[in-house]
C-alpha cells in the first residue's frame, strides 16, 4: 500500500505504519510488556512493525493499557494513534481511534498533540479522496500550529494545502505554498540526520507542479537538481519518474519508459512507502501508458492503463486524470469487439465519476470531457441490447451484466428517493414558523416531584430564555443555565424532560436549529456563509455536532438546505 507522502513528517515525530490488529491479545505477555518505558514500548512497536506484526500489535496495546492504567494522557493518546494506524483500509475505524485521541488532547488542552492529531486526520482523509474534510483539518490545524507558532508544522501543512490546491489545478497558488515550505526546509539543512529528505520532497512536488502547469523547463531544472541532491538515496526515484515524464513530453518516448520502469523498481519495496504515494503510482502507469501508446504499441499500453483500475480499486483514490486512461481501455475494446470488457469499464467509469462528482463538486464539468454521462448510459444500453442477441455468450457472463446494471438501478432509485424525501422535508421547513413554547396550566404531578411554584418559575425562565435566543451562548450547560435561574440543574432538566419532552442537549440544540433554519429563509448574507460559520452562528462550536443536530431535527443536511434557498 502506497502511503500519502505528506505522513513524512508527522512519521518523524511518532511512528506510523500499518500491521493488522489482533483481538487475542496473550494477558500474560501484554502485562509484562506494561513494565516497560513509554519509550520502549514505542521502539519496540517501532523496530517490529515491518518485520514482525505480532509484536508490533503487542507494544501498541501494552502503550495504551499502560497509559489507561497509570492515568497518563499522552500514554493513552499514542496508544490510541498508533491503533489507528492498524486499519489502513477501513477509514471508519481509523477516525474514531483519531477523534478520540483528539477528544483526550482537547480536554488537556494540549495544543501541540492536538496540532499533530488533526493534520495526521487530513492525511488519512486526503490518502482516502475525501480533498474537502481533509482540507478543513488541515485549516484547523493550521490555525493551531500559528497560535503556538509552531514552524515545523506550518511548513508541513503549507505543503499538505498545497499537494490538495495541486489537485483543483490552482498551480499558482500550489507553487507558491511548496516555495515557503522550501525556504523553511532549506533553514533546517545539516542540524540533524536525513533533515535533507523534507526539503527533497517539497522539491519533487514543486517540480511536478511546475511539468502539470507545462512550465516544462522550470520543472527540468528543479528535477536535475533533485537528481543531483538525491544521489544514492531511495528518494530519488521520485526525481527518476518525474524525469520520465518530462521525456515523455520531450516525445522521447523509450527513454521515458525506461526512467519510470526503474522508479517502479524503487516503489515496490516496503521500506519507500513513507516517500511515494498512491498519485505517484498512478502518474507511473498513466505515463507508461501513454509512451507505449505514443510507440504504437497499444497492447502494452491498455496493460499500464488497466493496472490503474488495480491500484483504484484498492486505494478508492480518484483524481481527474484516470478519466482519460479508462477512455482508452473503452475505445480499445470497442476497436476488438470485447463487449463485456467494454461493458464492465463503462460501469467503472460511471462508478468513479459518481465519487468524483462528491469528492470534487464544483470542478466536475472540467473532468467530464471525453465520455459525459448520457452518452455512457445510452452506449450501455446498445451493448446490453446486443449482448443478449448474442447467443454464444456465456450465462455466467449474462448473470454478471444484469447484477451490474441492477446495482446501478438500485443506486438511482435510492438516490431518487433520498432526493424526493429532502425536497419534500425543505418544503416543509420553509412553512414551518417559529415555534413558540407557551405554558400551559401547572398541575400537580407527583412523577416530577417538584413543587409547583418552582416548576412554574422555571417554565418562566425557560420562556425568556426561548424569547431572547439566549440558547445561542456557546457552551452552555444544564449547570450554567440552572444557576442563571436561581435554580439546580437536577430540577431544570426535569422540568424541560417532563413539560418539552426532551433531554438538555436535544431541547438546546433543536432551538438552535430552529433558530437557524428561520434566519436562513431570509437572511441572504448568512446563506452564503461556510457551514462552520454558519454552525458559530447557531451556537454550536463543531461542525460536525451541527450537521449531525441538524439532519436529526430537519431530515435534511445543512448544505442542502442552502442550496435549495439559494436557487
Amino acid at each position: 500500500m502506497y502511503i500519502h507522502r505528506t505522513l513524512f513528517c508527522l512519521i518523524i515525530l511518532l511512528i506510523n505504519q500499518y500491521p493488522l490488529y489482533c483481538q487475542n491479545i496473550s494477558s500474560k505477555v501484554l502485562d509484562s510488556l506494561i513494565k516497560l518505558e513509554y519509550k520502549e514500548l514505542s521502539e519496540g512497536y517501532g523496530n517490529n512493525f515491518d518485520t514482525n506484526h505480532i509484536k508490533a500489535r503487542l507494544y501498541a496495546n501494552a502503550l495504551l493499557q499502560k497509559g489507561k492504567k497509570e492515568k497518563n494522557d499522552l500514554g493513552i493518546i499514542t496508544g490510541l494513534y498508533y491503533l489507528g494506524t492498524l486499519y489502513p483500509n477501513n477509514l471508519e475505524k481509523r477516525i474514531i481511534y483519531i477523534d478520540s485521541a483528539i477528544n483526550i488532547a482537547t480536554s488537556i488542552n494540549n495544543e501541540g498533540t492536538l496540532v499533530f492529531l488533526k493534520t495526521h486526520k487530513g492525511t488519512v482523509y486526503e490518502t482516502a479522496a475525501f480533498f474537502d474534510i481533509a482540507l478543513d483539518n488541515y485549516l484547523e490545524s493550521l490555525e493551531l500550529a500559528k497560535k503556538t507558532n509552531d514552524s515545523d508544522y506550518i511548513a508541513i501543512l503549507q505543503h499538505n494545502i498545497a499537494v490538495l490546491k495541486r489537485k483543483f489545478g490552482k498551480y499558482e497558488e500550489a507553487k507558491s505554498l511548496f516555495k515557503e515550505a522550501l525556504n523553511y526546509e532549506k533553514l533546517k539543512m545539516g542540524k540533524q540526520p536525513n533533515d535533507s529528505l523534507s526539503y527533497l520532497l517539497t522539491l519533487s512536488d514543486l517540480a511536478n507542479t511546475y511539468r502539470q502547469n507545462k512550465e516544462l523547463d522550470s520543472a527540468a531544472i528543479l528535477n536535475k537538481q533533485g537528481m543531483i541532491m538525491s544521489n544514492g538515496k531511495i528518494i530519488q526515484s521520485l526525481f527518476r519518474l518525474n524525469k520520465g515524464i518530462l521525456h515523455y513530453y520531450s516525445e522521447e518516448y523509450t527513454v521515458a519508459i525506461k526512467n519510470i520502469v526503474e522508479s517502479l523498481k524503487i516503489f515496490r519495496k516496503p521500506e519507500s512507502n513513507v516517500y511515494f504515494a498512491t498519485y505517484d503510482l498512478i502518474d507511473a502507469y498513466f505515463f507508461l501508458g501513454k509512451s507505449y501508446d505514443a510507440l504504437s504499441n497499444k497492447e502494452q499500453s491498455i496493460i499500464y492503463y488497466k493496472k490503474i483500475d488495480s491500484v483504484l480499486q484498492q486505494t478508492n483514490y480518484l483524481i481527474p486524470k484516470i478519466r482519460s486512461a479508462y477512455s482508452e481501455i473503452i475505445k480499445y475494446y470497442k476497436s476488438i469487439g470485447d463487449k463485456n470488457n467494454q461493458l464492465y469499464y463503462i460501469n467503472r467509469l460511471l462508478y468513479n465519476d459518481s465519487i468524483i462528482d462528491r469528492n470534487y463538486k464544483d470542478i466536475n464539468n472540467k473532468l467530464i470531457k471525453e465520455y459525459d454521462t448520457p452518452i455512457l448510459f445510452s452506449e450501455k444500453e446498445k451493448l446490453i441490447y446486443e449482448l443478449e442477441a448474442q447467443k454464444n455468450k456465456s450465462h455466467y457472463g449474462i448473470i454478471v451484466l444484469l447484477i451490474i446494471t441492477m446495482v446501478i438501478i438500485v443506486v438511482f432509485i435510492l438516490n431518487h428517493r433520498r432526493n424526493k424525501k429532502y425536497k419534500t422535508r425543505f418544503e416543509e421547513l420553509m412553512d414551518q414558523k417559529n415555534k413558540e413554547f407557551k405554558n400551559e396550566n401547572i398541575k400537580s404531578d407527583p412523577g416530577i416531584g417538584i413543587a409547583d411554584q418552582i416548576v412554574e418559575m422555571i417554565l418562566k425562565e425557560l420562556e425568556t430564555f426561548e424569547k431572547y435566543n439566549d440558547f445561542l451562548e456557546i457552551n452552555i450547560t444544564s449547570g450554567i443555565l440552572a444557576k442563571k435561574m436561581n435554580t439546580n440543574s437536577k430540577y431544570l432538566t426535569k422540568v424541560i424532560k417532563y413539560h418539552r419532552k426532551k433531554t438538555f442537549t436535544t431541547y438546546i440544540n433543536d432551538l438552535r436549529i430552529d433558530h437557524i433554519v428561520q434566519q436562513l429563509k431570509t437572511d441572504r448574507k448568512l446563506q452564503n456563509y461556510t457551514i462552520k460559520a454558519i454552525a458559530s452562528e447557531a451556537g454550536f462550536n463543531s461542525t460536525e455536532v451541527f450537521s449531525k443536530s441538524f439532519l436529526k431535527k430537519t431530515g435534511i443536511y445543512p448544505s442542502y438546505f442552502i442550496k435549495r434557498i439559494q436557487s
